[in-house]
């Protein structure tokens, strides 16, 4: 099972409304698609001096290649209808990860 992570990072002013649009729209077109599945999505604490807020997006996957048939189809659609949204108001950065049992 592969963990693909999305963290966003955004101002406060802009948080509700990007979870709003996660929730609405982007979540439930990347489970469409139907590389990713078992969406999550948490608020990542931070210390008092930070500013902005970040919020990590996980997704599941079967294999990588899961993920990488998303980027090689709807993938890049997905984000560029983020960022003509929110424009440079939100950044974001993807991890994948792989676990280790225990």
């Amino acid at each position: 099972m592969i963990l693909y992570n999305i963290t966003w990072v955004t101002e406060a002013a802009v948080e509700e409304t990007l979870i709003d649009y996660l929730r609405s729209t982007f979540i439930p077109s990347v489970i469409a698609d139907g590389s990713m599945h078992s969406p999550v999505l948490h608020r990542i604490e931070k210390g008092a001096q930070e500013e902005g807020v970040s919020l990590a997006l996980h997704f599941f996957a079967d294999q990588s290649t899961d993920i990488d048939e998303y980027w090689c189809g709807l993938g890049a659609k997905h984000i560029a209808t983020l960022i003509g949204k929110f424009g440079n108001r939100v950044m974001g950065f993807a991890t994948t990860m792989r676990r280790i049992e225990l």
